[in-house]
């Protein structure tokens, strides 16, 4: 125990003393990320702005179809006179008011009556050079366009009634069950990628391999303590680009950080803290067991492309389709089973079992891996590449 912790210390002094490293590795990741997903997010936000405007001799048929009056509506009609036109259009030209519609008596009788000799026209007054008002214009034109449709249709489908019965945080939950399982494997590859290599083909590249191996280290305690150092290190820059992304994807979609995080129990947070430290353990192993094979950092990097281009298609299937919490024998198959779990947990629909799979398979293969590096790191054939 005492060689291992040794080993931990000797990675931790070599990491921790480049800033650079602890800079690109630990700090920038969580907060590129934070600051691009909340300019996307402000901006997108900015899109989602809501309209104003008046309504001479109003439709209650044009309300219905532009979602005036809800909540969430994007426009606010508000009723004026046929005298408060040309204030109106004075309005719209100072930029206080997006939009005048101008019915004519009547409108909705004539829609119900059908075809007539001369089409009931409406007029719209928007100001072009206003972004605001461009798009109010865009909005009621296809709310007009429905209605026109609506005259010859035989009949509509959720016009008024019905639709997606989700609320906003089963939609978030949804959303986020699709994509962070995904960022979170790509942050822990990345994390697993800018430190293992460097630890086992750098030493190899330098020549201060051939040191340790000599040293009354056992070549077991070697492994288990650059592992180990190795998965502490990825983490902590997986749990730097987590905290980033956690953070700011509320804002990307419009809501609060305090309701996403209370969103989920404690117990989901250890979860889901548990499968990352599972995940990146077999990471690291598996780059580790790849670099062993490696002459180079350059060489080992290369080496590794095909494993990331694996991960980052596992991590896509949350996207493409999902594992029904009694398909248990999916849970079997590693960083699969550790991205279907992290889905479970963020769509609110964690299962224990499946949760208690994962970590336990994930082990067993993390072992077998740690044994399979070990046995490598005693052939000199593997370790000097001779």
């Amino acid at each position: 125990m005492k060689n291992i912790l040794t080993i931990m210390k000797k990675e931790f002094a070599r990491f921790f003393k480049d800033r650079r490293l602890v800079l690109g590795t630990l700090i920038l990741p969580g907060l590129l990320i934070f600051v691009l997903y909340t300019l996307i997010g402000t901006a997108f936000a900015d899109g989602n702005e809501r309209y104003t405007a008046k309504v001479i001799n109003p439709s209650q048929q044009f309300s219905v179809a532009v979602g005036a009056g809800g909540e969430d509506a994007a426009m606010t009609l508000v009723t004026a006179d046929v005298s408060e036109k040309e204030d109106a259009i004075g309005e719209i030209r100072e930029g206080s008011l997006d939009l005048l519609i101008v019915f004519p008596e009547n409108f909705d009788g004539l829609l119900a009556a059908g075809e007539t000799d001369a089409p009931p026209n409406v007029e719209i007054y928007y100001d072009s050079a206003s972004s605001s008002s461009l798009s109010a214009y865009g909005l009621a034109v296809s709310a007009l366009d429905l209605l026109e449709d609506m005259a010859s249709n035989l009949f509509n489908v959720n016009f008024g009634a019905g639709g997606d019965l989700s609320t906003a945080q089963e939609a978030a939950a949804s959303y986020y069950a699709m994509l962070l399982p995904f960022l979170i494997l790509t942050f822990l590859y990345s994390g697993c990628m800018g430190i293992a290599p460097e630890s086992i083909a750098g030493e190899k590249e330098r020549g201060t391999i051939a040191t340790l191996l000599v040293t009354p280290v056992r070549r077991g305690q070697l492994v288990i303590g650059k592992v180990i150092s190795l998965s502490v290190l990825a983490t902590l820059s997986a749990v730097s680009s987590f905290i980033g992304t956690f953070l700011s994807l509320p804002k990307l979609m419009g809501g609060s950080i305090a309701d996403t995080i209370g969103s989920y129990s404690v117990g989901q947070y250890f979860a889901l803290f548990a499968v990352m430290v599972t995940a990146v353990l077999l990471i690291v192993s598996l780059i580790s067991i790849i670099s062993s094979f490696a002459k180079s950092v350059k060489e080992a990097t290369s080496f590794s492309v095909p494993l990331m281009i694996v991960v980052m298609l596992v991590g896509l299937s949350t996207m493409l389709f999902t594992v029904g919490p009694s398909a248990h024998a999916a849970f079997l198959i590693p960083i699969f089973n550790c991205v279907q779990v992290m889905a479970e947990i963020f769509s609110s629909g964690f299962v224990f079992v499946n949760f208690l799979i994962t970590v336990l398979s994930n082990l067993v293969y993390i072992v077998l891996l740690v044994f399979l590096l070990t046995k490598m790191f005693n052939s000199e054939k593997v370790i000097f590449n001779n």
